[in-house]
């Protein structure tokens, strides 16, 4: 068997065995990929090489322009906003149950219910920290 200090040396030579018969076939892996490319006329964006997303010019319906924008829904799905899956701080709390709302969105049901009997918005506010 071998000793551990025989076995890093086999480490160390198949490792630059390996990077040398990497570099040899990288050139022909690029060539490749290229002539692919180029064949069949893949973009950046359809390899996911792009922050947005751009439409396939494959999916486009015979005759249709380029320069046409997208209907206004399509528009809308694209687009993506800066603030989108950030945390927001709660800004409302009911001290009764520990629920809170951060203002944002449909207001939530426990919040209707005591807005409905009399209580007001401001009385669940949370004092802002300093």
């Amino acid at each position: 068997m071998a000793s551990y200090s025989e076995l890093v040396q086999q480490i160390s030579d198949l490792q630059k065995q390996a990077e040398k018969q990497r570099k040899e076939e990288y050139s022909s892996v690029v060539k490749s990929i290229k002539r692919q490319i180029a064949e069949y006329g893949i973009t950046a964006d359809e390899l996911g090489f792009s922050a947005a997303k751009a439409p396939s010019k494959r999916g486009r319906k015979p005759g249709a322009k380029s320069g046409v924008k997208a209907s206004k829904p399509a528009r809308k799905a694209r687009a993506k906003r800066a603030n989108a899956g950030l945390k927001v701080a709660p800004k409302y709390r009911d001290s009764a149950s520990n629920n809170t709302w951060t203002g944002r969105g449909k207001m939530p049901r426990w919040l209707v219910q005591a807005t409905a009997n009399g209580r007001t918005l401001e009385s669940f506010l949370i004092p802002a920290s300093a």
